[in-house]
């Protein structure tokens, strides 16, 4: 791992080694998150290091460099993220987000970079990915970039008895749930307060939002259903399937030509 992340890792490179990938064609796949409570299980910094990892571990199987990360989001929702209203949560607003996005967009296109993946966890920022997408593709069309708003891979009702055999709340509910939990300890268990796991569950499930925010549609811990069932195990079949689904996009959007790096 330490090799790979000293290879890949966009923030452990020196500014010679990003120019020469940028100009030599290597994709850059950026981990957009959110700083945003995530129970009292897991740490705040969830949402950007998850899938920092999971590129990390693609970036073994495809070259490509990982980041730079984004590690501050669109507003928490209590239905989706908790909500706005528990501590430790650091949000932007969508114009900050948007413009934050953009710049750093120009920035990496400034470099060389061409083929470039933004890799959102965080579901809030839905919506608020495209936009500075589009934007900056309008002003460079010579510059490919994907979009990836949810990088779920697909839960197939096989998949859904490997994960969740007993009830699978959905993936709206699975906030600090059985997914995040499970990748937190194959990837790193130590960050897990196994002390702080416990069933949970809103004492309302709709499909609208609610300002003032209502705390019935969040919890008291933060996680919006069971992250109980969670096991180092799944964490790495889970990895399997996220790093497949990236895999795939990258396969899809960037082919490949026999000898080429990127």
């Amino acid at each position: 791992m330490v090799t790979e992340a000293r290879t890949t890792l966009y923030q452990n490179l020196t500014w010679p080694e990003i120019s020469e990938a940028a100009h030599d064609g290597t994709p850059v796949v950026i981990p957009i998150g959110a700083t945003e409570q995530h129970g009292h299980h897991l740490p705040v910094c969830t949402d950007w290091v998850l899938p920092e990892r999971i590129l990390l571990e693609a970036s073994r199987h495809r070259h490509f460099l990982v980041g730079p990360f984004i590690p501050f989001g669109y507003r928490s929702r209590p239905g989706s993220g908790g909500g706005q209203h528990i501590p430790g949560t650091v949000s932007l607003r969508a114009t900050t987000f948007m413009s934050t996005l953009e710049d750093v967009l120009g920035e990496l296109i400034r470099t060389g970079f061409t083929k470039i993946v933004l890799y959102n966890w965080h579901f809030e920022n839905s919506g608020f990915v495209y936009e500075p997408a589009f934007m900056v593709s309008d002003r460079h069309p010579d510059v490919k970039i994907v979009v990836i708003e949810d990088v779920n891979p697909e839960y197939t009702p096989e998949r859904v008895g490997q994960i969740w055999p007993d009830e699978f709340p959905g993936l709206a509910l699975e906030h600090a749930a059985v997914i995040e939990t499970s990748l937190w300890m194959h990837h790193c268990p130590d960050l897990v307060r196994i002390g702080g796991i416990a069933p949970d569950r809103p004492q309302r499930v709709v499909n609208h939002d609610v300002l003032p925010i209502d705390p019935r549609l969040s919890t008291a811990s933060g996680a919006l259903s069971s992250p109980v069932p969670a096991s180092a195990d799944k964490g790495k079949l889970l990895t399997q399937w996220f790093v497949e689904r990236i895999l795939n996009v990258l396969a899809d959007e960037f082919p490949t030509t026999a000898g080429a790096t990127g």
